[in-house]
């Protein structure tokens, strides 16, 4: 696509939802985004970097996974008592 240096694209597991994201190299803060579907996938990227911004930007070392015995997982920062929130 001229004047796109690249695109990303986001999509559900059920692709019911996606998101498509054209990056020109030349800005860092605005992008032109495409959705569709039932969920806002681009809105819930905005919430997770605003949140990671807020949380001092953690390298990935500082991130852990409880996972229990029946599957279901949370994920952590720091320590197992300081969940990542859910946001979107």
């Amino acid at each position: 696509v001229e004047g796109v240096d690249s695109r990303l694209w986001l999509a559900t597991t059920d692709a019911a939802s996606w998101a498509a994201v054209d990056v020109d190299g030349r800005t860092a803060d605005r992008f032109a985004v495409w959705e569709h579907g039932p969920r806002r996938l681009w809105d819930a990227v905005e919430a997770a970097y605003g949140w990671w911004r807020e949380a001092g930007s953690p390298g990935p070392e500082r991130f852990g996974m409880t996972v229990a015995p029946d599957g279901t997982h949370v994920p952590w920062l720091d320590v197992p008592d300081s969940p990542v929130p859910v946001l979107v």
